[in-house]
């Protein structure tokens, strides 16, 4: 496995993480490596996999949104 070092963390950012690997009753080390696997950005396929559950789940029969409505969703 690769390893990563992270430098300058803040102290408060450091600490809220030291508590929350002690509540979960797991290392620092073990709730940054979940943290990371949480967060981590889809890969392309798991991109499209997901678009097309979102889309299964919409209404099928329901008309496309117009312009002024994603322009008011926007705002």
């Amino acid at each position: 496995m690769a390893q990563i070092l992270v430098r300058n963390i803040p102290d408060e950012t450091l600490a809220v993480y030291r508590e929350r690997a002690k509540r979960n009753g797991i290392s620092l080390e073990q709730e940054i490596r979940n943290l990371l696997e949480k967060n981590r950005p889809f890969t392309p396929e798991e991109r499209v996999a997901f678009s097309r559950y979102m889309r299964s789940q919409t209404k099928k029969n329901s008309p496309p949104l117009t312009l002024d409505e994603i322009r008011e969703g926007l705002e």
